[in-house]
């Protein structure tokens, strides 16, 4: 699998995480995303929501890909309102339930498992997963932000 975690050309300020398969690094891994995405000026919202499916990536990679190399975590902006990531294994791989990608809708409420592609899905805007058995998988990331500049001017204009 080619699901190498790249930035395209193009991209602006961009991240790369290397961490290992192991959850300790879950919050390492959140603090890093949330503080680029804050560095740039993204709304808490955007933040809290995109971090949220990010951890949710790295979270299933690491407790489902049986990956025993690094997880591939990267972060990067495009045009200044979209954010992007990636979040890459080179595990198992596996085969994604076609509803979950088609269809957002969280398991019951008392569920304890089934919540990491719906919430992903649910808090982005560009949701896909690509996986090939025995070589791993990519989750690619993506959700629209209002930088906190542009809400600023906006408003001053508005009033």
């Amino acid at each position: 699998m080619d699901g190498t975690a790249r930035i395209p050309a193009g991209a602006g300020a961009s991240l790369r995480l290397r961490v290992p398969p192991d959850p300790r690094y879950g919050r390492y891994v959140r603090d890093r995303v949330a503080g680029f995405a804050q560095s740039h000026g993204v709304p808490e919202i955007d933040v809290a929501e995109f971090v949220t499916a990010v951890a949710e990536g790295l979270a299933n990679a690491i407790e489902h890909s049986g990956a025993s190399d690094s997880i591939e975590v990267a972060c990067w902006l495009v045009g200044g309102d979209q954010l992007f990531a990636t979040v890459v294994d080179y595990g198992q791989g596996f085969e994604p339930p076609e509803t979950v990608l088609t269809e957002p809708a969280l398991p019951d409420v008392m569920s304890e498992r089934g919540r990491g592609l719906p919430l992903m899905k649910k808090f982005t805007d560009l949701f896909s997963v690509r996986s090939t058995p025995g070589k791993g998988t990519s989750v690619i990331l993506g959700r629209s932000v209002r930088r906190r500049a542009d809400r600023d001017d906006s408003a001053a204009i508005a009033g």
